[in-house]
């Protein structure tokens, strides 16, 4: 028979010291990427250029924008993915608008992503609006009827989507927070089950009313991306950090800068030196 002998409190302070290193060494480590609209005028001008600048700064992710990346040829993104190999950086995922989801434009997005090495279709916008009542009126927002289709849409691709062992994502704006009818649009997206990887945006999801923590509950284990912005410091940092990395199934994040919204004020034109500092405030904040 096993005798059981009490520990003294040096030995209890060993164990529980190795417990805690023994946590802390199994905790995921979440990396962190680029959005492309962050760097676009450097990506226009050098691609390969920004994009080793960008691994250089500590960056192990960038998310290439459907303006850009759809317009390459096989060859030209097999070239990018070289760059990217030797710059330490991986492409997990693409933007896309509604013409990487229908017809050839599918089957080119799911072509130049394998080569990138991503395996997500993001898409970015939703339906269109329609036209004002009298010339030069401002567009109006898309009915609920559109995002329905829309959503729709989404599903019809899907199937290829999955064949090609990708997964479907969708990035929002602020308009998909906003009701239409008494309903909000993200809320038909989010009950669409073949969007598997929401990419959150933190500060246009507050900007358009909706709160990114009761968003992340509302789609457990389907938050494969947050886009780190804020909006008027509304952010509650440590909180949503948590949800995302533990029960939102959070795989990497995404720092951007676009609608007036980012981490830190922008000074000046250089936008290689934004990323740079939005890089360095995103690891004061997460830890």
């Amino acid at each position: 028979m096993l005798q059981r002998y009490p520990l003294s409190r040096r030995d209890f302070v060993i164990a529980s010291s190795c417990s805690v290193m023994a946590r802390a060494q199994t905790k995921k480590r979440i990396p962190v990427g680029l959005q492309q609209t962050a760097v676009g005028r450097n990506m226009q001008q050098d691609p390969a250029g920004t994009l080793r600048a960008i691994g250089n700064m500590g960056y192990e992710l960038v998310e290439f924008s459907a303006n850009t990346f759809m317009t390459w040829s096989p060859a030209q993104a097999k070239q990018i993915r070289a760059v990217l190999e030797e710059s330490r950086l991986r492409c997990r995922s693409t933007h896309n608008e509604i013409a990487s989801f229908v017809g050839d434009g599918l089957a080119k997005a799911i072509e130049l992503n394998q080569i990138l090495g991503s395996n997500t279709l993001v898409s970015v916008r939703g339906p269109s609006g329609g036209s004002g009542n009298r010339s030069g009126d401002p567009p109006q927002p898309p009915t609920l009827d559109a995002w329905k289709r829309f959503n729709d849409q989404l599903s019809q691709a899907a199937g290829r989507i999955h064949a090609a062992d990708m997964s479907l994502g969708f990035h929002n704006h602020d308009i998909e927070f906003r009701p239409i009818d008494g309903t909000r649009p993200i809320d038909i997206l989010a009950a669409n089950k073949d969007i598997t990887a929401f990419h959150l945006n933190l500060g246009l999801c507050l900007k358009g009313g909706g709160d990114p923590l009761v968003f992340l509950k509302q789609c457990p284990g389907r938050i494969q991306s947050m886009l780190c912005q804020d909006y008027q410091s509304k952010v509650r940092w440590k909180e949503t950090f948590a949800a995302a990395e533990n029960e939102g199934g959070l795989e990497f994040y995404l720092i951007q800068r676009t609608d007036g919204l980012s981490l830190v004020p922008r000074d000046g034109n250089d936008l290689l030196e934004f990323a740079r500092k939005d890089l360095e405030y995103f690891h004061e904040l997460h830890g």
